[in-house]
């Protein structure tokens, strides 16, 4: 951590957290949305510094914790996800796509080249083309969806489709805590 933060640490001793979303749907920053006022509490542990639901901050910011929500689906959830374990001492798979590949993986059973073939080029006009990756402002997809710790180190799992907001409040105030996370029986959540 650069000298500047370890000042502003200091100052303000909360844990601070980042977060990202990869490729998915969000579904896990919607429910922990739904903590609804125990924001207000949680704020009083935890700084959420980068999240892109509640702070507009662009790239990952130093952070103690560092949640990645979705699956890597593309060149540039590879780069944000080395930046978050990069810049954060401790990183979290939040729900099934970060943990375990998820309901995004689905496309993994088919071959990526006609799935974009067919996506972009025969189901739209007849000028419409297939994005070929940074040419067109569009992240290269990768052959496959996979897991975060495939690309980098995971400290704590989080899992769930999505996990409840409750189960999300209440890990991050045990990393505020200095305390890995117990996430199991009724706290296991799949809508």
């Amino acid at each position: 951590m650069s000298a500047q933060a370890e000042a502003e640490k200091e100052a303000d001793d909360r844990t601070t957290v980042a977060t990202v979303c990869l490729g998915g749907c969000s579904g896990c920053h919607m429910e922990f949305l739904n903590v609804d006022h125990g924001l207000i509490d949680l704020v009083e542990e935890v700084d959420i510094v980068a999240s892109h639901m509640i702070v507009d901050e662009k790239g990952v910011p130093e952070a103690d914790v560092g949640i990645a929500e979705g699956v890597v689906t593309n060149e540039e959830n590879v780069e944000v996800a080395e930046e978050l374990r990069e810049n954060c001492d401790t990183v979290v798979a939040w729900g099934d796509c970060a943990a375990l590949r998820g309901i995004m993986s689905l496309r993994n059973y088919q071959d990526r080249d006609e799935m974009l073939e067919e996506t972009f080029a025969e189901k739209a006009d007849d000028e419409s083309e297939v994005p070929f990756g940074d040419d067109e402002g569009v992240p290269k997809l990768l052959e496959d969806a996979r897991p975060l710790d495939e690309y980098i180190d995971v400290d704590v799992y989080v899992p769930g489709c999505p996990p409840d907001a409750e189960v999300m409040k209440e890990s991050l105030e045990a990393l505020a805590r200095g305390e890995t996370p117990e996430i199991e029986g009724d706290k296991l959540q799949y809508d």
